[in-house]
């Protein structure tokens, strides 16, 4: 074929390139049959010199990157490009995979019609080795073997995006071992290293493979559980944190036992950075070491979902609203929860529509007696079932009783804005007290 084309010294001077050419080369006919190839590329793919003509490109081509090589070749023969070059891959006879970068070029007659193709192929599969090992090591934590900082920053950027496009829930969460300075102080940093690897193995293994983990810091891992609610994450990040304190890590001759101290925050994708999540899961992650290590505690935006348009009220500006999923499942507390949205609402109402001072402490004085019964009910109904942590449940009680009776004061002294209500109401008593401390109750009866 090559013979019409060239005079005897011009064919020679081909066939000896054609043969000897450290690279592959071929010639390939407008089908994709494999007309002539050289001993380079025979011993790319493992063929010999007669097995080739019986098959084609196609033949040997990974079938991800078929696509894009026979719209090259379309282009080609419309001539719209004159050759083209693309990496690809070729299966070897024995099944493995060759990586290599191909350049095509078009052969056409005197009267421009197309005869055949001329490829060149080069096998870049050591190259491609080289590369992933770099990108491994520039994403790859070196001791733990799971994702560095930046790894875990670009990836869940990439799916922060691409949830804010589906509506799709997002949980970050954020772990940090406890009392780890002691054990490197009293141990050493090579079981210290040993510690940071079985905690990495475990978050590897408490989660599912789509999930992002990362080791951010010294002793700090972060997740980022995929279309996540709060239920399913609170389930995932308690899964993992009985992992962590029933696992034995032994080092030489030391067995040790360690915990993990959790923060969480749930959200919907959106235009905010990993960095403002981090943050709020960074602030979960100190209350629950405050609160005594060991647990999972959650950050919630004050903007978040506690609030929608309201139609009761003329001001048409913003109320509470109930939701089936802040029900305990005990009648109840979930009637005294209704009643507190109900007692919360009116109070905002009274607030926005401009009543009298009187009125609203009077309202504000009937939510904390109201909070005053409910407390007490609840407090009975976790003595009563022998709640192991109904004492620390108890001291938050104590807690927003006292931010209660702030409130009241401040408002006495026309310094309480409806802004810090609002916070205190939705964030506060709803989602950390409804929905994270009672249901870790009532999930566990």
């Amino acid at each position: 074929m090559v013979e019409r084309f060239c005079n005897h010294s011009e064919l020679e001077l081909f066939t000896s390139a054609f043969t000897h050419a450290a690279i592959g080369m071929a010639i390939v006919d407008l089908s994709g049959k494999w007309i002539r190839v050289n001993k380079s590329l025979c011993g790319m793919v493992g063929y010999s010199e007669s097995e080739m003509p019986d098959l084609t490109f196609q033949d040997i081509t990974h079938p991800d990157d078929l696509e894009i090589d026979l719209e090259n070749i379309q282009r080609l023969l419309r001539k719209e490009i004159p050759s083209y070059q693309l990496e690809k891959r070729y299966f070897k006879k024995t099944g493995d995979t060759l990586h290599i970068l191909l350049s095509v070029s078009l052969i056409c007659d005197t009267d421009g019609n197309p005869q055949f193709f001329i490829s060149q192929i080069q096998d870049f599969t050591k190259v491609k080795t080289y590369e992933e090992e770099l990108l491994k090591l520039a994403s790859e934590d070196y001791l733990t073997r799971i994702g560095n900082r930046r790894f875990f920053y670009e990836q869940s950027a990439r799916e922060i995006t691409r949830a804010a496009r589906s509506e799709e829930p997002l949980t970050l969460l954020m772990l940090d071992i406890d009392h780890f300075k002691n054990t490197n102080d009293t141990y050493g940093h090579e079981v210290g290293d040993v510690v940071l690897q079985k905690i990495a193995n475990i978050c590897k293994e408490s989660v599912r493979s789509i999930d992002i983990v990362g080791r951010i810091g010294g002793e700090e891992f972060a997740i980022l559980l995929l279309d996540t609610d709060y239920e399913g994450s609170h389930i995932a990040a308690e899964r993992l944190r009985k992992n962590v304190a029933n696992a034995a890590i032994e080092s030489h001759s030391n067995i040790l036992r360690t915990t993990v101290s959790i923060g969480a925050v749930t959200f919907w994708g959106d235009s905010k950075t990993i960095d403002f999540r981090l943050h709020h899961a960074d602030e979960a992650l100190y209350r629950a070491k405050n609160l005594g290590r060991n647990r999972v505690e959650y950050y919630i935006d004050p903007e978040d979902i506690y609030f929608s348009p309201s139609k009761l009220y003329q001001t048409g500006l913003i109320h509470l609203q109930w939701s089936k999923r802040y029900k305990s499942g005990n009648q109840t507390i979930d009637s005294q929860h209704h009643h507190l949205f109900q007692l919360s609402n009116r109070l905002l109402s009274a607030i926005i529509a401009g009543e009298s001072k009187e009125h609203c402490l009077n309202l504000i004085n009937a939510l904390i007696e109201h909070v005053k019964e409910h407390f007490r009910d609840e407090s009975e109904v976790f003595l009563s079932a022998n709640y192991e942590d109904s004492e620390n449940h108890c001291k938050i009680h104590d807690k927003l009783l006292g931010q209660c009776a702030d409130l009241a004061e401040k408002y006495k002294h026309d310094s309480l804005s409806l802004g810090e209500i609002l916070v205190f109401l939705a964030s506060e008593v709803i989602h950390n007290h409804m929905i994270i401390e009672d249901k870790k109750f009532f999930k566990c009866i």
